[in-house]
């Protein structure tokens, strides 16, 4: 179902990103994952290399782009677009994590993570919102279950980039859904990813108080395949228990 489409995948280096390029590349899909240094391009082809058939590795294209700077987006989308590569899926996945009392988060982070998880799938939908109206395409926001909390103590700009993005996602779907555009936000609750290697906390050891990153792949990949004129607007999934543990004390930041 997937075999004739060609999808822009951020934050491809591990976690979601990369299990929902892995399920792509399942169903056929044509597939450019974008990655934040030369240093995990060379890394990621290199597992990719031992991992895929040579079909697969054919269907993958992996582009260096450091999402933090808008003109490096920009130079991105000129570079598909010069190879007359236009996305029909666009999923912005990519994202930033801060935690800690908030006067403790230092002006850099805090600005990081706005450009990473808000204004690059802003931008990214902006620069390729043609393409994707023209083939009646698919954009797929990676959000949080955070976005819908008023109450993310530790974590309150990070659950604001989350809310910022799930709520242009439902207005961006209003506007282009005229054009055949759906518009999907996932939004799932603790994942074991790298998102929290450096949080004050993590998810209980039972596998049932957290979820997989083939978990979220498998969601996206249901609302992708939904038949024509379905458009699944939002999915949230949670692990049946919420159970915490703390880690440390000291806040830092994590890139996936």
């Amino acid at each position: 179902m997937l075999s004739s489409r060609t999808a822009l995948i951020t934050g491809v280096s591990s976690g979601i990103g990369k299990s929902i390029l892995l399920t792509l590349l399942e169903q056929g899909c044509h597939v450019h994952g974008v990655v934040k240094t030369e240093q995990r391009k060379e890394e990621l082809t290199a597992e990719l290399t031992a991992l895929l058939s040579p079909d697969a590795l054919k269907r993958t294209v992996l582009h260096v782009c450091d999402l933090r700077n808008v003109s490096a987006v920009e130079a991105l989308a000129r570079t598909l677009h010069t190879a007359k590569i236009h996305p029909d899926i666009l999923i912005l996945n990519a994202g930033v994590g801060l935690y800690g009392p908030h006067e403790e988060l230092s002006a850099v982070g805090i600005a990081e993570l706005a450009a990473v998880n808000f204004t690059a799938p802003l931008v990214l939908t902006n620069l390729f919102l043609r393409d994707l109206k023209a083939a009646s395409g698919h954009v797929l926001f990676i959000s949080s279950v955070t976005a819908a909390k008023t109450n993310n103590t530790h974590g309150c700009a990070y659950g604001a980039t989350k809310a910022g993005v799930s709520n242009f996602a439902k207005s961006l779907f209003e506007e282009v859904r005229k054009y055949g555009v759906r518009v999907t936000v996932l939004a799932p609750d603790m994942t074991r990813t790298g998102l929290y290697r450096n949080a004050p906390f993590c998810a209980d050891d039972n596998d049932d108080a957290s979820l997989s990153p083939e978990d979220v792949a498998s969601y996206a990949l249901f609302a992708l395949t939904a038949r024509d004129g379905l458009n699944l607007t939002e999915l949230t999934m949670q692990p049946q228990f919420h159970r915490l543990n703390r880690t440390k004390t000291n806040t830092v930041r994590k890139d996936t």
